[in-house]
């Protein structure tokens, strides 16, 4: 399994694991600027691309400098005070530990740290082919598949058939690589496992079905990690390639195709980032913001926000979270959840915006153009 980013003609691009290449948000532009201008040592304090230079954290051991280049995130290089050895790099997102000059931990998913060797410090002399955002899987058997929706828990729950089995199938924005599939389940299906280097079991080829919509063939991991109630949970795959209609009224969940699908009219058109394949709610309180997976693993509260965030915010789990916007609509006060772990507010991942709150709205999540289109639904919330 492979990942490339990189960037091209002023935007930012990724490729995922399943093949698919995508256009990439804001905060992933600023992301890959910043690691580019780390790497190319030869220009970087040249200051070439106007960085203002700035003192950082020091103690007895180290001292640091702080880089803030033009369009990229703030970068942090940390020295030893002995030998001037680099120890440390780090930006949002980036985050480097030296043992030697070329001997590095590159800990930058807190989930997946990875030993590394540079081997090459030259700079790059061919052209950087062009990168063109596709390769999507999903097939439409109609301009949109409707699938009736289970929400009576707190997870969004809907039929599908996995490899020619039934399954309950839980849609959770979180789950930004291969579709969960509970072992029990997996037992039956026509794939092979084997251990990928997370240790983790993946099969590819997995077929996956929700009405009249389909992929042919998707990464599939074998773990329990799936909500209580479902037999596999997907998400990254679904935001990345269609349009999501959650319609709490009528109870339905309805997957558009992008190619044919057209805005409605009578809805407030609100900003969604793109985090990787997750969609990315972005909630103002006064001059704050904090940025939300949207739906998934917040039990019955509305909220579920890091410590850290949610004391920027000026929020406090005492009592409901109040004075929060959501693009130009004013949110009433909402049940939160704080926790002190989980979430890396350094990286922009605040917490998440759960199914009470999504409910309350028939929302469009259309995330191949990074917006959602939001209308007070009749019945909020049931």
């Amino acid at each position: 399994m492979t990942t490339r980013r990189g960037i091209q003609g002023g935007k930012a691009y990724f490729t995922d694991a399943d093949g698919v290449t995508r256009v990439a948000s804001e905060p992933v532009l600023r992301e890959l600027i910043a690691r580019s201008y780390f790497w190319r040592r030869a220009w970087l304090f040249a200051d070439r691309d106007d960085a203002r230079l700035e003192l950082g954290p020091a103690d007895e051991k180290s001292a640091s400098v702080r880089l803030r280049p033009e369009g990229g995130n703030a970068l942090t290089l940390t020295f030893a005070r002995a030998d001037g050895r680099l120890l440390a790099v780090r930006s949002p997102r980036f985050h480097l530990e030296f043992t030697s000059p070329t001997r590095l931990a590159d800990v930058s998913n807190p989930r997946a740290a990875v030993a590394g060797e540079i081997v090459w410090a030259g700079l790059p002399t061919g052209r950087i082919p062009e990168s063109a955002a596709g390769g999507w899987s999903a097939r439409f058997g109609d301009a949109a598949s409707e699938v009736p929706l289970d929400g009576a828990g707190n997870d969004l729950v809907v039929p599908a058939r996995l490899s020619g089995q039934t399954i309950r199938l839980a849609v959770d924005a979180t789950v930004d690589g291969p579709v969960r599939v509970r072992a029990p389940v997996a037992s039956r299906l026509p794939l092979g496992f084997q251990s990928d280097v997370f240790g983790r079991a993946v099969a590819a080829g997995g077929a996956l079905e929700i009405g009249t919509m389909a992929y042919p063939s998707l990464f599939v991991e074998r773990s329990d990690e799936v909500p209580s109630g479902a037999d596999a949970v997907a998400g990254g795959c679904l935001f990345r390639e269609t349009i999501l209609e959650i319609d709490p009224d009528a109870r339905r969940l309805r997957i558009h195709d992008p190619a044919s699908w057209a805005p409605p009219e009578g809805y407030h058109r609100v900003v969604i980032d793109d985090d990787g394949d997750r969609p990315v709610a972005i909630l103002s309180r006064g001059s704050q913001d904090v940025r939300l997976t949207v739906g998934g693993g917040t039990g019955a509260a509305a909220l579920l926000l890091a410590s850290e965030s949610a004391r920027r915010a000026g929020l406090r789990e005492a009592g409901p979270a109040k004075g929060l916007t959501w693009g130009p609509i004013a949110l009433p006060p909402l049940p939160l959840r704080i926790s002190s772990e989980g979430f890396f507010p350094d990286w922009g991942d605040d917490g998440r915006l759960g199914l009470p709150l999504l409910l309350r709205f028939h929302a469009f999540i259309d995330m191949p153009r990074r917006w959602i289109y939001l209308r007070p639904a009749s019945r909020p919330g049931r």
